[in-house]
């Protein structure tokens, strides 16, 4: 593995910095629906004692630490120095790195597991992104990451921002077809799990936009087709050979 991790300054995510600078000053250590991505983890069984894994998007590192204890083989990386400074410090016996998830300083096949939340999302080169996870993984690795729909996540990021600027910070949003032939296209078998999201979590979050959390609680989404699911979770896995 590539010992030399990039150390230069994040300046062109400012939004991103702040807003983890914001979160840490008002206690907030985790940005995501932690509660339901531990749970699919979990589900799949593929994270466990002896596995190396990385993890794109650690935030502050609340799931990396929960596996280290675990016994995996952990590195957990993000973007963001403010939230990887202070998630060093809560974690200090967690391996964190600073780096994109569009460039991995990783030698090849050196992950079992490579896993993100509410990070594809965000990425401008997507199939950039896939091609390194890919690169990184050993033969028949697995991708196991969460992304938002996008069939609902316009509808509800423009209801929060009032306008479209969610674009900015939400370039590639994918609907489930789309989805799909992409990860085939860049070497992945893809599997779509359904996820119950609605916990407390979510429902907070429906609350932000002036939408009750009841109007959309009582959705059994186990039920509804993966083209309607809020956010798709999915283990990808690597295809090798022909």
């Amino acid at each position: 593995m590539n010992d030399k991790i990039s150390s230069e300054k994040t300046i062109e995510h400012p939004v991103y910095e702040r807003r983890w600078e914001y979160a840490i000053k008002s206690g907030k250590i985790q940005l995501g629906n932690l509660q339901t991505n531990l749970a699919f983890l979990e589900q799949t069984g593929l994270v466990d004692n002896g596995k190396t894994a990385l993890e794109l998007g650690c935030g502050s590192g609340q799931l990396a630490s929960f596996f280290y204890k675990k016994g995996v083989s952990i590195i957990a990386s993000d973007i963001s120095e403010t939230a990887i400074d202070h998630a060093r410090k809560l974690y200090p016996d967690v391996m964190f790195q600073t780096h994109s998830a569009e460039e991995l300083p990783y030698e090849d096949g050196s992950f079992d597991i490579v896993m993100s939340f509410d990070v594809l999302e965000h990425l401008p080169n997507v199939a950039q992104h896939l091609r390194e996870v890919r690169r990184v993984l050993k033969p028949d690795g697995y991708y196991l990451f969460q992304t938002p729909n996008k069939l609902s996540n316009a509808i509800f990021e423009t209801l929060k921002c009032r306008s479209m600027a969610w674009k900015k910070y939400h370039p590639s949003l994918h609907f489930y077809g789309q989805l799909k032939r992409r990860l085939k296209h860049c070497g992945f078998d893809p599997h779509f799990i359904k996820m119950n999201t609605m916990n407390e979590f979510a429902v907070n979050k429906f609350k932000r936009v002036g939408l009750p959390g009841w109007l959309v609680s009582w959705i059994s989404f186990r039920y509804l087709p993966f083209r309607l699911q809020t956010n798709f979770y999915v283990i990808a896995k690597k295809v090798t050979g022909s």
